[in-house]
């Protein structure tokens, strides 16, 4: 019995690695979402400091992304005014994203918050910075969709997944051989 879950294991991990390199492939990167990453729209900041934004919107979901630190969704971070000066609700994602923006320096962002603009126009965000992170950003894009999310997830784990694949194999051959030396 332990030699058939131990080559169950075995194929689950090489399938898993080989799903890994799969993800690696562009042509199967753009089926997956021809977006590789979201698209940060121009925001107004008067200051030094990403802690007062102005941003216009069109009515639709928007992601509000934090640069370090990157601790997750935090719907507290961020309050978001619409253009008739009214508070609009913000909302945690509901699980973790994090996008690495290559178009730039490699910025690691984590999705930090969501919300809904109703109506068009300059929408402006009071964030807070955290004092030990000197330079913390910003950014708004459109919500990602369920494809993007999945080639972002996809991207962020690619390494772990194509480790499964020698694992795999490793355990394969140690199977393979504890089976020749029983017999």
């Amino acid at each position: 019995m332990g030699r058939r879950v131990a080559l169950v294991l075995a194929g689950v991990l090489v399938l898993v690695g080989c799903l890994g390199l799969l993800a690696a492939v562009p042509a199967v990167q753009r089926a997956v979402s021809p977006r590789a990453e979201p698209v940060p729209l121009p925001l107004r900041v008067p200051g030094p400091w990403y802690d007062q934004i102005t941003v216009e919107l069109t009515p639709g979901r928007y992601a509000i992304w934090a640069t370090r630190p990157t601790r997750g969704p935090d719907r507290d971070r961020c309050r978001v005014t619409g253009p008739d000066g009214q508070p609009v609700p913000v909302r945690e994602p509901g699980h973790r994203v994090d996008w690495v923006e290559r178009a730039t320096d490699d910025t690691l962002w984590a999705w930090a918050s969501t919300f809904t603009a109703t109506a068009p126009g300059s929408h402006r965000l009071s964030c807070r910075l955290d004092p030990d992170s000197p330079g913390q950003q910003y950014a708004v894009t459109r919500e990602p969709d369920r494809r993007l999310l999945l080639r972002l997830r996809l991207a962020r784990s690619r390494g772990l997944l194509v480790a499964a694949l020698p694992a795999g194999l490793v355990v394969l051959v140690m199977t393979l051989t504890w089976r020749r030396r029983a017999d």
